[in-house]
């Protein structure tokens, strides 16, 4: 998988953004290569689970990696069967 880091702007938009991070993730879900979408998911689960809370920067940093994906692959940067293996 060739996907770049997640650029600062993109990263502080989501940090400072008044919309909740999973509100944001749910409208792109439909969209996210299975994989990443299981990842994300797995990632928020056990940040959550442990005690974090749905607005902590974690979770709106896992969001901005899915948003950066998914405007990847909507450019036709990245293809679902590259990301799936």
């Amino acid at each position: 998988m060739n996907i770049k880091p997640v650029p600062v702007e993109l990263v502080t938009a989501a940090l400072t953004s008044n919309v909740r991070p999973l509100y944001e993730l749910h409208q792109i879900a439909y969209e996210l290569p299975l994989n990443v979408l299981s990842d994300v998911k797995q990632r928020i689960g056990d940040w959550l689970a442990s005690g974090g809370k749905e607005t902590d920067p974690y979770i709106r940093q896992q969001v901005a990696y899915a948003q950066k994906v998914y405007a990847a692959f909507r450019r036709g940067e990245i293809e679902v069967k590259t990301l799936n293996n």
